[in-house]
């Protein structure tokens, strides 16, 4: 639940009604498909039956990796962003994530400031590491101290 308590974040099962309220929320931008062949899991923040955020989790081999974290703008800066990854950070917790990794562009500082409130830190994977490229790796350890800011 977010600070708007009319707004709730729930796991549903895809369904067909699931899935037609899914392509609206992406009627105008491409749904993450990359996640599909692989283990995954959809989170949506709803208000009054309608998806207005959107974000998965999903692993490839033994790493957790969070993506497609979407906010339609008018519900933007409502806290709906936090809660989902705090949602999603749980889930991958639960199932015995030592670690957790996201992707993002150097400019989309609204989604580094939502996971550096976690403590995502900018990483390389293996053999990966370039200073010039635009798009970074960032890792989250789990942690006692992330534990905490979890039960909040």
């Amino acid at each position: 639940m977010t600070e708007d308590k009319k707004t709730e974040i729930k796991l549903v099962r895809e369904s067909r009604a699931w899935k037609k309220k899914f392509n609206a929320f992406y009627a105008d931008h491409p749904p993450p498909k990359h996640t599909l062949a692989l283990p995954h899991v959809y989170f949506a923040a709803y208000r009054g039956g309608e998806i207005i955020a959107h974000s998965v989790i999903y692993r490839k081999r033994s790493k957790w990796m969070l993506d497609g974290l979407r906010v339609k703008p008018q519900w933007r800066e409502r806290g709906i962003a936090k809660a989902l990854t705090a949602a999603r950070i749980r889930y991958a917790i639960k199932n015995g994530a030592k670690e957790i990794w996201y992707t993002c562009a150097d400019e989309n500082l609204v989604t580094i400031c939502c996971h550096l409130v976690f403590g995502f830190q900018k990483a390389s994977p293996r053999g990966r590491a370039s200073a010039a490229a635009k798009i970074h790796h960032y890792r989250l350890k789990v942690s006692d101290e992330l534990m905490k800011k979890l039960e909040k």
